[in-house]
């Protein structure tokens, strides 16, 4: 079974680096690197993200993955309203946890988090020149809508979900 839990503090950091590391070690040793290292630094992360944007998941008490999730980014999105979309960023599964559905599960927290907030879209962007990465996505029910590249090197794949039934939004 998957838990899914909000970082909480500090003590959070290490865990989240962690789970990014690991994730960061396996794709730069297959040649498709998401992300350098220090782009998963807290150092870094902590200029866009306190630890309680985090979601560990769990599996069997250890920690497996992780993601952010923030209603709001101005630096991908930002045409996109605060209130009207949650955004997923730095979604990670370490190796131990590949293929067992932790993707999912953080994804499908995600969305539970949209119903929840009554907030109708989940935004996420990826590397556009990975199709492996990118069909975990489209699995999960997201639907392309732009593909650019961005500062002049980062093929980017701009996705979304939306809540089907708007009307579960307003009642």
């Amino acid at each position: 079974m998957i838990n899914v839990e909000q970082a909480t503090e500090e003590k959070s950091i290490p865990i989240i680096e962690n789970i990014l590391m690991d994730a960061f070690i396996w794709l730069d040793g297959i040649g498709k690197p998401l992300w350098s290292k220090e782009q998963i630094s807290w150092a870094r992360l902590s200029r866009d993200f306190t630890p309680s944007d985090f979601y560990i998941a769990f599996m069997d008490g250890a920690s497996v993955g992780c993601m952010a999730l923030i209603d709001y980014d101005q630096n991908f999105w930002p045409d996109v309203k605060k209130g009207q979309s949650l955004f997923i960023h730095k979604l990670a599964v370490k190796r131990v946890a590949a293929g067992q559905g932790v993707s999912s599960a953080l994804i499908d927290f995600a969305k539970n988090e949209c119903i929840k907030r009554r907030i109708p879209a989940l935004r996420l962007d990826t590397h556009a020149l990975i199709p492996k990465l990118r069909a975990v996505y489209e699995r999960n029910g997201f639907t392309l809508v732009e593909e650019r590249v961005l500062f002049g090197k980062y093929h980017t794949a701009f996705y979304i979900w939306e809540i089907e039934n708007k009307m579960t939004l307003n009642s």
